[in-house]
C-alpha cells in the first residue's frame, strides 16, 4: 500500500492506494457489475452475477477488504507508560551530550518529550479501541490475515471464480501511473493540512474510467482516477467534498 499522512488539530486524513481495494473495482469492470455510483462502466461477461453476485453482496465484499486495511487495527498500545519511554530514548544521548557541555539536564526538552508521546500514543491506543467498537462481531483476524478472495462470503462459487480472477489480476492488471504519481509527490492540499473533519478518515485512490467519489462507513472514502491526465485543483475538490460528506452520521459497519 502506498500511503501519504499529514495530522492537523482538527483531523487526521490518509491518502493512500492498495492493489487489493483496486482489485474489487477491477472485478466490476470485467463482470460488467453496476455498484451504486459505480454504474457508468459498460461491457463486462455477467459470469459472477450469473453466480448471485449482486450490488449488496459485493459491497459487502468491499467493506471487508477495507477493514483489513484500516491501519487504527494496528495502532495498540498495551502499555503506554513503557512506549513512550521508548520513544524519547532516542533523545536521551542529546540529552546525554548537553549534561557533558553544559553541565544540566535540559529536563524541559525532556519533559516536552514526554508530553508529546503521551498524547499522541493516547489517542493512538483510543483509535484501536473505536476500530475494535466499529468491528464488532467481526473476525478481525480472518480479515486481517486473508487475500480479497478469501474475504468473499457469500458462496463458494464466486469465491472460487474470485480466486482464478485474482492470480489473473496480478498478472494483467496495468498500474495506473497517475495514482502513483500524486502519492510519490508531496502535496499541501487542504484536506490534508485542514480537513474538513475532527474525525480519522483513509481516502483511497482507484482506478475507475470515471471519477467518482464514495463514503464507507466508518471512516473510508473512495475516490477514482481515470488513468489519464487530470487537474490537481479538480481532484483536491474532490478530495474535500468527501470527507466533508463522510461527517454525515452514518451508521457504521
Amino acid at each position: 500500500m502506498n500511503i501519504s499522512t499529514n495530522t492537523s488539530g482538527t483531523g487526521h486524513v490518509r491518502i493512500g492506494s492498495s492493489s487489493s481495494i483496486d482489485f474489487a473495482f477491477w472485478i466490476l469492470l470485467q463482470d460488467g457489475l453496476h455498484v451504486s455510483s459505480f454504474d457508468k462502466h459498460t461491457g463486462g461477461n455477467q459470469i459472477l452475477q450469473l453466480h448471485g453476485m449482486n450490488p449488496t453482496s459485493w459491497l459487502d465484499w468491499l467493506k471487508l477488504i477495507l477493514i483489513h486495511h484500516d491501519n487504527r487495527l494496528a495502532w495498540h498500545i498495551s502499555d503506554i507508560n513503557q512506549a513512550v519511554k521508548d520513544n524519547i530514548q532516542s533523545f536521551q544521548q542529546v540529552l546525554d551530550i548537553n549534561h557533558q557541555i553544559n553541565g544540566t539536564h535540559n529536563q524541559d526538552f525532556y519533559n516536552t518529550q514526554h508530553q508529546f508521546y503521551w498524547q499522541q500514543l493516547t489517542e493512538q491506543e483510543q483509535s484501536y479501541q473505536e476500530a475494535l467498537t466499529d468491528y464488532e462481531g467481526l473476525d478481525l483476524d480472518l480479515i486481517r490475515n486473508h487475500l480479497p478472495p478469501q474475504l468473499w462470503q457469500d458462496g463458494q462459487e464466486i469465491r472460487g471464480l474470485l480466486t482464478q480472477l485474482w492470480d489473473e489480476y496480478q498478472l494483467v492488471k496495468y498500474s495506473n501511473q497517475f495514482i502513483s504519481n500524486i502519492l510519490q509527490k508531496p502535496h499541501a492540499w487542504r484536506v490534508e493540512t485542514n480537513p474538513p473533519t475532527n474525525k480519522y478518515r483513509e481516502i483511497y485512490l482507484v482506478d475507475y474510467p470515471h471519477e467518482i467519489e464514495m463514503f464507507v462507513p466508518p471512516i473510508f472514502a473512495i475516490v477514482s482516477l481515470p488513468n489519464y491526465p487530470f487537474d490537481d485543483a479538480i481532484l483536491e475538490q474532490r478530495l474535500f467534498r468527501i470527507i466533508d460528506f463522510s461527517n454525515h452520521d452514518f451508521q457504521p459497519v
